[in-house]
């Protein structure tokens, strides 16, 4: 199963933050959106913190369609949108897209309850429905998440995340850390490192390490409610062994890019 819309990801990259202050991000509960990657990541909306109900919307373009360290598209690139309804510690994120050169659809719709542990520390649980279709064969999957997000000083963000598939009874393991740059109250820079482990999520891979990931994400507030994004990544391959697991053939060391446009409404 191709997933690429998973709370899980807020984990492993952490995309850049539609409000340009961050100087709340360690003061109230984040928020959840869709960022560059088409990753679930955090945010903290400080020009919007006084409203209990947020709406969000993402159209993004990617190269290639990239998860656990595999090129699920290869030849191809993914057009999707999101939308994402924020309402106190509940998100809904309805996330549907498509294969710009192959047969290939896919409809996520997650839902997502967060809390604060503790200071700089907070909690993600999540559910995401998946549906897929693929030269004419469909699929379907349901998957739980936990993820936990530790904010450092310095901008600097540890996180752990683990998504389980319902139909696989396998889990997948991603830890990740971020770091945060401000050019300016208009332009932001994230880099980030992140590790991918396969427990049976994969179902054909081999378990264990599987990937390390850079990525690089920029963002620019282009307008009040409407910021600019985009992002390069490179993903190593680690312990590939396509001659005994048939999914290991498409996990592969590549370079891929995208970028979007986010949208508020008031």
């Amino acid at each position: 199963m191709k997933t690429n819309l998973k709370i899980s990801h807020l984990i492993c990259i952490m995309s850049l933050a539609l409000g340009t202050s961050k100087s709340a991000a360690n003061e109230s509960l984040h928020e959840l959106e869709v960022g560059v990657g088409g990753n679930i990541k955090s945010v903290a909306h400080t020009d919007h913190a006084d409203e209990k109900l947020n709406i969000h919307i993402h159209p993004l373009w990617e190269s290639h369609y990239v998860t656990e360290g595999r090129d699920n598209l290869p030849g191809s690139a993914l057009a999707s949108i999101a939308g994402e309804i924020n309402y106190n510690h509940f998100t809904f994120i309805p996330w549907l897209a498509t294969g710009t050169d192959n047969d290939y659809d896919e409809l996520n719709l997650n839902a997502i309850y967060s809390t604060e542990l503790a200071e700089h520390l907070t909690l993600y649980a999540g559910y995401n429905h998946i549906k897929a279709r693929e030269e004419g064969v469909n699929s379907h999957d349901n998957e739980l998440s936990l993820d936990i997000s530790y904010s450092y000083d310095w901008d600097i963000h540890a996180m752990a995340s683990i998504y389980h598939s319902l139909s696989l009874s396998g889990s997948f393991i991603e830890l990740a850390i971020t770091k945060e740059y401000a050019f300016s109250d208009l332009m932001r820079l994230e880099l980030q490192t992140a590790a991918g482990f396969n427990s049976g999520y994969v179902s054909d891979g081999h378990n264990g390490l599987n990937n390390v990931k850079l990525a690089a994400n920029l963002s620019y507030q282009l307008l009040n409610n409407v910021m600019l994004s985009s992002y390069a990544s490179y993903s190593v391959a680690i312990n590939k062994d396509a001659a005994h697991y048939s999914d290991d053939e498409h996990l592969r060391s590549l370079f891929w890019a995208g970028f979007g446009v986010s949208y508020q409404f008031n």
